[in-house]
């Protein structure tokens, strides 16, 4: 599976609330100090998930990862198909790994293709309408706090399956205020400013010495 190893300023016409179910594109990027670990392009539209993330998975590694998600009203993806990159291969070349991740109700099948191992597939448990979770994608995270801000609770329980290890742990997404949400997981929190519909606009893992950053695309 692809391994674990997340990511920007904006502009009004991309936060309108009315536009949220219209086609949007933009960038999200994490920056840690003054080093840039996360650079995600994405684009949003009914019903797809689509990006394409760099980010740093090692000292001196970097990862190009192409993914693109089926989305339901309930903000999980019950399709997600992940191309994955390092950074210096060319642009035309086969991708060195992939991944069709399928969920349904408390299940989800991997199937899983690697350029040196060859092609499996495994079945792992995790809980429905888990939302996927990819280290360093922000778009995908914002699925969370979509959720969230559509439920119009206070608080909310989402359980998250990762992508890079595949377990499902239990998150809690929260509103702080009328612009922020704060999304645990595990010992993690991300502390994030958000529109009315969910939409990260920008924020911090303190934790980490990360920031956040959100862009709208071009």
């Amino acid at each position: 599976m692809i391994r674990a190893s997340l990511v920007s300023c904006l502009t009004l016409l991309a936060l309108l609330p009315g536009a949220a179910t219209a086609q949007e594109a933009g960038a999200f990027t994490m920056i840690h100090g003054t080093d840039t670990v996360a650079l995600e392009r994405f684009n949003r539209g009914p019903g797809e998930l689509s990006a394409d993330l760099t980010r740093v998975v090692g000292a001196a590694t970097r990862e190009r990862v192409h993914y693109k998600a089926t989305l339901l009203p309930d903000e999980s993806a019950p399709l997600i198909e992940i191309s994955a990159w390092r950074a210096e291969d060319p642009e035309e070349m086969p991708a060195r790994q992939t991944a069709r991740i399928i969920f349904k109700e408390d299940s989800v099948a991997v199937d899983e293709a690697n350029r040196w191992s060859g092609v499996r597939t495994v079945i792992l448990p995790t809980a429905r309408a888990a939302i996927a979770y990819l280290n360093l994608s922000v778009a995908l995270l914002e699925q969370a706090t979509r959720r969230v801000e559509a439920s119009r609770s206070d608080s909310l329980p989402v359980p998250f399956f990762n992508l890079g290890g595949g377990q499902t742990v239990t998150g809690m997404v929260s509103r702080v205020g009328t612009d922020s949400a704060a999304v645990r997981i595990g010992t993690v929190e991300f502390r994030l400013k958000v529109d009315g519909v969910g939409r990260i606009l920008g924020g911090a893992v303190p934790s980490q010495g990360l920031k956040i950053t959100r862009e709208a695309g071009r």
